[in-house]
């Protein structure tokens, strides 16, 4: 074994799925260096999550990967569906149908597999100057002091040892998370419910549907049985218990067996059914008690586990990387004092406990259909956590930044993403100054744009005088309804409020 000398980066991320990847791509979109490292030596070759919400798809666009995302993504309706069998004709369904979601978003809900989505994270991530992947690479043991994090990490096929000095480090390292272990953040809630074997399998099912197969579909029986759709041709998983109710073992089954379980499952006895294998793994819903331990951060799977209904594991892990990747950039390059770091956690905790109870209660059978058709997409930051997470249409500072349309192509989404922007009413000429000036002043990236009067003026819920302050995640910052005694000042307030992560507050109206 080989020990190379130390290498220094800004983020150590350990972990590379979509998570991982996502946050090693919006780093480098701020300049700061990282190193992901994956133990396994590619990314994934199963199916895994299929679901990708409006708001992932959001940042994808953001990143330049909504296009190539869509054309990895197959068809599948976003809702979940329960029946006898998978072809029978009765099917309940369950879950707010998305409709139109053009009103809503630039993007929409897409179903693309995770082995599809890995290899693109990973292409645009390795591109990035700022960034290096090395999969094939096990975090071995790290310490973090006042000076920073130092990991030991190792190459698993010649076994040399790198040591990697780093800022700080992301654990997306997954549901197992052995950086949680290490730092003893125990899990809380339902935890463990079933084990069970998910049978990756080849067969023409699509052609024997008279629709669009579901995002999860669940057959009734005296077990739990779960299909999914992973292309547009002829790949599945039937997840089932991993014994049976007569007490086998299904991980001891030959593939003929499994192929007879499929059909049986599918409701077509003549089948034709070629089962690539089995993978075991655990039906459960937790979250970490921290998201973070001194210059550690907890994200994806290794923060919370949630169950496969309504799709939420991967979209609340990438949309966990794009709370923080700003944060840290902000600290890094000396925007921010390093206190705005606590806000990952008193922002995200809430939307992962969240998410895992609502996993556990699509699971258990789906509430009534109430609320927005894309929740995801109506999040405000800055509430009181311990009640959860609320979530408001509009401009409100913690809101999501709505979506409208500038012209044929471009979004109000496009906007932000790689500093602050202010965002003018057609009479907030000032605004611009103050914004220029602040930004020279403070070296804090902030764009500015005059919006049209109209429509914009009524779903930001500011006048033509007023503005409205975006963080580099598109969340809202501040908004000033109507005109102010200074721009300046009352910008420099509000950037201060905002990189301190004191109480969002509306502005002073003159």
């Amino acid at each position: 074994m080989n020990t190379a000398g130390i290498k220094d980066v800004g983020v150590l991320i350990v972990g590379g799925g979509p998570t991982g990847l996502a946050a090693s791509l919006l780093l480098s979109r701020f300049g700061v260096s990282s190193l992901l490292v994956e133990r396994h030596p590619g990314t994934s070759i199963f199916p895994r999550a299929t679901g990708i919400n409006a708001r992932t798809m959001e940042i994808l666009r953001s990143l330049g990967l909504e296009d190539e995302v869509r054309r990895a993504s197959f068809t599948a309706v976003p809702r979940i569906a329960r029946s006898k069998t998978l072809i029978d004709a009765e099917v309940a369904e369950a879950g707010t149908p998305l409709g139109e979601m053009s009103r809503l978003s630039p993007t929409r809900w897409m179903s693309c597999s995770q082995y599809e989505l890995e290899p693109i994270l990973a292409r645009a991530a390795a591109a990035q100057s700022a960034a290096q992947l090395r999969f094939g690479t096990e975090l071995l043991d790290f310490e973090q002091g006042a000076q920073g994090v130092i990991a030991r990490v190792a190459d698993r096929a010649t076994g040399d040892v790198t040591e990697i000095r780093s800022e700080y480090l992301i654990a997306a390292d997954g549901s197992r998370s052995p950086v949680r272990e290490r730092l003893g953040i125990s899990m809380q809630g339902p935890g463990e419910m079933m084990r069970l074997v998910s049978i990756h399998f080849h067969a023409p099912l699509r052609r024997l549907m008279n629709r669009d197969p579901y995002f999860l579909h669940f057959v009734e029986g005296n077990e739990p049985c779960l299909f999914v759709t992973t292309d547009n041709e002829s790949r599945w998983m039937l997840n089932v218990p991993v014994e049976s109710p007569e007490g086998t073992s299904r991980m001891s089954m030959d593939h003929s067996q499994l192929a007879e379980l499929v059909r049986e499952r599918a409701g077509v006895a003549d089948l034709d059914v070629k089962v690539q294998g089995t993978v075991e793994w655990t039906l459960q819903a937790d979250w970490a008690q921290s998201y973070r331990a001194g210059r550690v951060f907890l994200a994806g799977d290794a923060a919370h586990r949630m169950t496969p209904a309504g799709g939420h594991g991967l979209n609340t892990g990438v949309q966990e990387a794009h709370n923080l990747a700003w944060k840290l950039a902000a600290v890094l390059e000396g925007w921010a004092d390093e206190a705005l770091l606590d806000s990952y956690e008193s922002e995200r905790m809430p939307v992962g406990r969240f998410n895992a109870m609502h996993s556990v209660e699509l699971i258990a059978g789906p509430p009534p259909e109430s609320g927005s058709p894309a929740v995801e997409l109506e999040l405000v930051y800055g509430q009181d956590g311990a009640a959860g997470p609320r979530f408001a249409p509009g401009a409100e500072p913690g809101a999501r930044a709505p979506h409208m349309w500038l012209d044929a192509d471009t979004s109000t989404i496009d906007l932000f993403g790689r500093g602050f922007m202010l965002l003018t009413g057609a009479r907030g000429g000032g605004w611009a100054a103050a914004a220029k000036a602040i930004a020279t002043e403070r070296s804090v990236p902030i764009g500015h744009r005059r919006m049209p009067a109209g429509e914009w003026n009524e779903l930001y819920g500011v006048g033509d005088a007023g503005a409205v302050l975006v963080r580099p995640d598109g969340h809202v910052a501040w908004r000033a309804p109507s005109a102010v005694p200074s721009e300046r000042c009352e910008l420099a307030q509000a950037l201060d409020a905002s990189l301190g992560q004191r109480p969002d507050l509306e502005s002073r109206i003159a």
